[in-house]
């Protein structure tokens, strides 16, 4: 692969990335130059009242995704879930650029960082790319990616989903009456992030996810003041605990279906209290947008997602093609899934699998294996040509996603979720897709930039 880190990442982008020389306000202004960028990374090499420069949108599309794993966008789903059958363990070294400067004691002190504000409701600045690297006694090694609530110099709070498994590692340790110790990563090679949003086993290690993806093993290197590991070319990493029972209010924060919630507006949480920063000499602070779509968190969460998604429908349908989780549906309350059909009640099937997914589907559809399900336009159609609702929808009640908005419309935690079947029957004559053969298509598709460039 050859990278080493966020930095020559941000190289291999080139074109792709936006920098802004003039003074930038963390209050808003960051996420109003994100919404200006659409897709394409954003770099301020000025950030009032900090010295470091701030990137955002590294996760701006698929193709900024393929290019970190090393794939074209098209292939990524299936390259992503090889890789993923070999996991390649890290390796330990003595040192790295994250640890070119560190600071500890007095001299910890996280207004250093131009953590930025991205609501105009937001509680405060807000860590929202720090992977939380933590370690139990038993289930080894977790990264996780939440959000981070500055609270002063050296504590912010931490908000998390009651299904992750940092709450059993957090829980564990309130048990043997401890606090956790917690590294945050702020700034690292993509595969880092990527690997973070694995919905795997309580006691898979991230770090060879990291690795897999990457292509070979991953550097760590020893935390100053906990018994954890981070990566050694990363360029921010603070150190601290979270301490045993101590819980404060934290929010709000607008989530990324582009609303505040309901009831979470603000909770009492846990906080993490720091006792180290380290970095490198110049380091680049990374953040990443939250908000109503589309922002780098839908293509961020993509492969994960669809990886599991996939693997549910695969398990009803063994013949399913791709997955696609549109970035209007916030990146996993809509899916569409393209299936070779064998059978009538595939469709079905299919649909089933889909909504009752954990991560959220509500609006499902399934197409045949000659539609392109990433392009809107053939997935619109296959709907109005080759779907019947009273005969191919499926209809179901089942529990909302945590952070669904639009839950408050039932009154309840259940939701109804709807599937269309938009595939053509096996049993039945359908009528015939009309097209030029696939031989002059290729003829065409071979001459056709020639033709352009003479132009």
């Amino acid at each position: 692969m050859g990278q080493s880190g966020l930095s020559d990442f941000l190289e291999k982008l080139q074109d792709e990335v936006i920098y802004i020389d003039r003074e930038v306000d963390p209050v808003y202004e960051v996420t109003a130059l994100l919404r200006k960028a659409e897709g394409r990374t954003l770099f301020c090499r000025r950030i009032k009242g900090s010295s470091i420069p701030l990137v955002s949108n590294v996760f701006g599309t698929l193709d900024k995704v393929g290019l970190a794993v090393g794939a074209p966008a098209r292939d990524l789903l299936q390259e992503y879930m090889r890789r993923g059958e070999k996991l390649i363990p890290p390796r330990i070294v003595s040192s790295g650029p994250v640890k070119e400067e560190i600071y500890t004691g007095d001299r910890v002190n996280l207004r250093m960082l131009p953590v930025p504000t991205i609501n105009q409701k937001d509680g405060g600045p807000y860590i929202n790319a720090g992977i939380l690297v933590i370690k139990d006694p038993e289930f080894g090694t977790n990264l996780s990616l939440h959000r981070l609530q500055l609270k002063g110099e050296k504590k912010t709070g931490l908000f998390f989903n009651p299904l992750v498994h940092l709450k059993t590692y957090l829980e564990r340790a309130e048990d043997r009456g401890e606090p956790l110790p917690v590294a945050v990563v702020i700034g690292c090679h993509p595969v880092f992030y990527l690997a973070s949003q694995v919905a795997g086993p309580v006691d898979l290690n991230e770090y060879q996810v990291a690795g897999a993806l990457k292509g070979e093993p991953i550097e760590l290197v020893k935390c100053q003041t906990v018994d954890l590991e981070v990566p050694a070319d990363a360029e921010i990493v603070l150190e601290g605990f979270i301490p045993l029972g101590k819980r404060e209010i934290e929010g709000p924060f607008g989530e990324f279906s582009g609303y505040y919630n309901l009831g979470l507006e603000s909770v009492m949480a846990p906080v993490i209290e720091y006792t180290a920063i380290t970095t490198r000499k110049e380091p680049i602070f990374q953040t990443i947008q939250i908000g109503k779509p589309p922002t780098e968190e839908e293509p961020l969460k993509y492969l994960p997602l669809a990886a599991s998604l996939y693997s549910l429908v695969k398990g009803a349908v063994p013949e399913v093609k791709d997955i696609c989780l549109p970035r209007g549906g916030c990146g996993r309350y809509h899916a569409v899934a393209a299936i070779k059909k064998r059978s009538d009640g595939d469709g079905k099937l299919a649909l089933a699998a889909m909504l009752s997914s954990r991560i959220g589907v509500k609006h499902a559809v399934v197409v045949d294996d000659d539609i392109d399900i990433h392009h809107p336009l053939e997935v619109e159609w296959a709907i109005a040509t080759r779907c019947q609702f009273d005969r191919d929808s499926l209809i179901m009640t089942e529990a909302s996603h945590q952070l669904d908005p639009s839950k408050v419309k039932r009154g309840s935690e259940l939701i109804t979720k709807v599937g269309l079947d938009a595939t053509r029957p096996v049993a039945s004559p359908f009528p015939e897709v009309c097209d030029v053969p696939e031989e002059i298509k290729a003829k065409v598709d071979r001459y056709w930039e020639e033709v352009v460039d003479k132009r």
